[in-house]
């Protein structure tokens, strides 16, 4: 029987870890102390040691005797590490006299964790009871060693959540199941199966408790023997196997989950609660990487992986179509907006669905779609009489162009057979109601009046043709550091849309005539050509000629002016614009400096462009001349000739002589359906008259990508955009900035209009005096001046919040800056949308431009959201606004 004393003391097995860890603190701490003797099991295989440029040998020492042996064999220049299991009373002085502190170390592997990240002082209690963790940290410890601790005692987040990044390879130690989802789908799955087995379930078991089920799902499915499934994507699966809500579940949904317990996670048994956190982390792992442009690549693997689970390992391939990720998912949805396209039923729930799928966030997979809704909008939109060509020219600007991008967008909307049939029928309901615009504007050609100033067109006299431009518009702002009037040649009413938004946002202010706070629309001369339209403009005069006819022209409506063509627009290197270009630019007494770009037009007749957006960028040198201008305080006038229709299937008539695409000489015969027949002086024929084509499905001759020529409102509407510097205050009389020009069904639900006829005690406004205008001539382009609405009755919901003691006491909060009407306005619009819309059209509605609208709008809120409630507020998209009516009656005091 052996005696206490000498019994052979417990002792393990050290790692290598352990053992460099402590050779280097003895190294670090110097002094003359060579020798470590460590109390463990006398095996070592891992050879001599470099330290800190230090050699260490690790000896085995068995006995008392072999220790001394490596004693006499130890040079000047080496450390010596002893591995012994021998007892105390085996050891004599001899052994212990060179030793580290005279004494056997007991191998505490957790002592030697806090020195492996800096600024800790000891181990905290949830990480040392995590037993394997310490000689994890000690194997594992990278080349440049863990992240300094923040804390004094290591906490088991840092330390664990650092070890399990780094044996994934990952920079950062910020996990949660998101990431590991996607890492583990990615560049991580190798260096995760690399990692022992048995601390792949240590840290599985660690990352359930710290970051959830998601988190280990990803471990464990990936440390699956075998597995080559991505967890990314079996976190899809589940995401249509366990939906939210749950409904009702089919056998073959049932049937599925039970394949995929089986063969991909070994038949354990999931919650529903865990099944939708799974999906949830999938879904933003997903989302994440498509926000990240996927860096690696690798994410349509992923989405092809989970598609084909579904349908070949799980048969389940209707999954797939309930997916708000998978492609499938994303045409389901399609499809059923499409069956709502052509019920009128349930269409907007139907977007609502399509916006939610991942595909609708991808570059422009979002915009079919919208436009699809968008003209179903204007369908609903009951359609007002037009009486003159002002009238319909007008209509066009503010609401026909939006219509035809729309249209553009839509024609190539869907590469799936049964979305774009039911695009197709709406189109042709969008194109049927739009010709019938086209045939009650070409009954009103006749009427050929030129006018004498935009007050004559704005308060019923005789219309804007593009010869007026000049008198109307430049030169009324000419007085206002001077002009720059650009002219695209070819730029409809559905490309000014996209170029207005853009050069909007680059720092310019749109203006508009404060009667209608409308664009103006001017009227090509005819035929729509760019000789005649063109030259008109710039004459002052409808007359037909060449860019020398436009240049003479422009310098006897305003001596000095200049005017640049296509050639004289090529700038030298390093340069935005032609020095003559530049220097005319700046040049005060320069009073009006014209420039025709040609870019749009010749593009219409070699390409479909009606789909594409029209950039500042794609007219070069667009940019430069709005630059040059702004510096210069020049007034811009972004104007047109004419407009085009596009090539969709058109109907080929016989090719005539002396006409063209869409016009042909009275002589060549009778008019036809679809024709007309327009005799004037605004016809710019030696025979004063023309044979144009207003249906946009037919034309004379060859096809070609787009036409212009003829009398469709596409082709004859000219828009007239004018932009000031933002920081320019002076403007001449009735002119304002301009309110946003969407048609309220481009941003919002169609709102039924009910008529109130309804007084309301109020002061009496005075009405504004018109000019006397001449009625003896026709008109040919009159716009009606926009009614302002009755007050509502004292007993509606928004007049009881006006009358109220709280909304009283409130609009004080506002100061002099909270204005009445526009809180009525704000509140009726949105009453009148269901408590929610743009803020565009609550601008548009208030008749104030967006820059201003928002500071208004701050003051609205302030007296609308009582005690600091969101009575009203900006949803998450920042640009709609939401009402809760329920709240307002409460807080108001109206729920009685």
């Amino acid at each position: 029987m052996t005696s206490a004393a000498t019994e052979t003391p417990r002792t393990v097995a050290v790692s290598e870890a352990l053992v460099r860890s402590r050779a280097a603190e003895l190294i670090a701490k110097g002094g003359d102390a060579r020798v470590l003797v460590l109390r463990a099991q006398p095996r070592w295989h891992g050879g001599d040691l470099t330290i800190d440029g230090q050699r260490v040998r690790v000896i085995e020492g068995v006995s008392q005797l072999a220790i001394l042996d490596a004693y006499a064999q130890q040079s000047d220049d080496e450390y010596l590490v002893v591995l012994t299991d021998r007892p105390r009373a085996d050891l004599n002085d001899t052994v212990l006299a060179r030793a580290y502190g005279q004494r056997i170390e007991e191998p505490d592997e957790w002592a030697s964790v806090p020195a492996l990240f800096g600024g800790a002082r000891e181990v905290s209690r949830e990480l040392r009871r995590l037993d394997w963790a310490a000689t994890a940290l000690l194997d594992h410890e990278p080349a440049g060693g863990w992240a300094p601790s923040t804390d004094l005692a290591v906490t088991a987040e840092h330390a664990i959540g650092g070890l399990l990044a780094h044996l994934l390879d990952l920079d950062s130690g910020d996990l949660d199941g998101v990431v590991l989802l996607a890492v583990l789908s990615n560049g991580s799955r190798s260096s995760w199966a690399g990692v022992d087995p048995e601390l792949q379930d240590h840290l599985i078991a660690w990352a359930e408790g710290q970051y959830g089920t998601a988190a280990a799902f990803a471990l464990r499915t990936t440390a699956t023997p075998g597995g080559l499934v991505k967890p990314l994507a079996l976190g899809l699966a589940i995401d249509v196997l366990w939906p939210q809500p749950a409904g009702d579940l089919t056998e073959a949904q049932v049937a599925a989950r039970t394949r995929l317990l089986e063969r991909y996670v070994a038949g354990r048994a999931v919650t529903p609660v865990q099944a939708r956190e799974i999906a949830n982390a999938a879904v933003s792992a997903v989302l994440r990487l498509s926000r990240e442009n996927d860096p690696e690549g690798r994410l349509g693997v992923v989405l092809d992986q989970a598609e084909a689970l579904l349908r070949d390992n799980l048969g389940w391939p209707e999954g797939a179509e309930r997916s708000g990720i998978l492609r499938p998912g994303f045409t389901a949805r399609l499809r059923v907006l499409g069956a709502a396209l052509d019920s009128g039923t349930g269409i907007e729930e139907a977007l609502a669905g399509v916006l939610e799928h991942r595909e609708a966030t991808l570059g422009s997979q979002d915009l079919a779609p919208r436009m699809a809704v968008r003209l179903s909008r204007w369908l609903a939109t009951p359609e007002t009489d037009a009486h003159t060509l002002g009238t319909d020219l007008q209509r066009q600007l503010a609401d026909g162009a939006w219509v035809d991008a729309a249209l553009g967008v839509l024609w190539s909307g869907s590469s799936d057979a049964e979305v774009g049939a039911a695009y197709g029928r709406l189109i042709e309901r969008v194109r049927t109601r739009r010709r019938e615009r086209d045939a009650v504007a070409a009954t009103h050609l006749g009427d050929t009046v030129v006018m004498q100033s935009v007050a004559e067109a704005l308060l019923g006299g005789p219309a804007l043709g593009v010869e007026n431009i000049l008198r109307a518009v430049v030169d009324p702002w000419r007085a206002y550091g001077g002009v720059l009037l650009i002219v695209l040649d070819g730029m409809s009413g559905a490309v000014a849309i996209d170029l207005a938004g853009e050069v909007g946002r680059s720092g310019l202010v749109e203006w508009v005539p404060s009667a209608t706070k409308r664009r103006l629309a001017a009227a090509a001369a005819l035929p729509s050509m760019t000789g005649i339209s063109r030259t008109s403009l710039f004459c002052g005069e409808v007359r037909h000629g060449t860019s020398a006819t436009e240049k003479s022209g422009l310098a006897a409506a305003f001596p000095g002016a200049r005017v640049f063509h296509k050639g004289e627009l090529r700038a030298p290197g390093g340069a935005q614009l032609a020095d003559d270009v530049a220097t005319a630019i700046a040049d005060p007494t320069v009073p009006v400096v014209g420039v025709v770009i040609n870019v749009i037009d010749d593009a219409t007749h070699k390409n479909d462009t009606s789909g594409r957006p029209w950039g500042i960028g794609d007219l070069e040198p667009l940019r430069g001349l709005l630059n040059a201008a702004s510096i210069a305080g020049r007034t811009v006038v972004l104007t047109s000739d004419h407009g085009h229709v596009v090539e969709r299937g058109t109907a080929m008539l016989p090719a005539v002589a002396g006409g063209d695409a869409r016009w042909r000489p009275v002589s060549t015969g009778p008019v036809e359906e679809g024709e007309v027949l327009v005799t004037g002086p605004r016809v710019a024929l030696d025979a004063g008259q023309v044979v144009v084509l207003w249906r946009d499905d037919a034309r004379y001759g060859a096809a070609r990508a787009g036409y212009h020529g003829g009398a469709s409102l596409a082709e004859l509407t000219v828009p007239v955009l004018v932009y000031q510097r933002s920081l320019a205050q002076a403007a001449p009389d009735e002119w304002e900035p301009a309110p946003p020009q969407a048609p309220a069904w481009w941003n919002d639900p169609v709102v039924e209009a009910k008529v109130n006829t309804s007084t309301h005690p109020g002061p009496a406004k005075k009405a504004r005096k018109r000019p006397a205008v001449d009625k003896s001539e026709p008109a040919l382009f009159e716009l009606e001046v926009a009614a302002v609405a009755s007050p509502a009755p004292s007993d509606d919901l928004v007049g009881r919040v006006l009358a109220s003691s709280v909304y009283a006491a409130q609009s004080r909060l506002g100061g002099r800056a909270a204005s009445a009407a526009l809180i009525e306005t704000v509140l009726r619009t949105l009453v009148a949308h269901g408590g929610r819309a743009h803020q565009d059209t609550v601008a548009a509605a208030a008749g104030m431009p967006v820059t201003l609208f928002g500071q208004g709008l701050a003051v609205v809120k302030r007296v609308l959201n009582v005690e600091g409630y969101d009575i009203l507020s900006v949803d998450s998209d920042g640009v709609t606004l939401r009402l809760d009516v329920d709240l307002l009656k409460d807080q108001f005091g109206l729920t009685t």
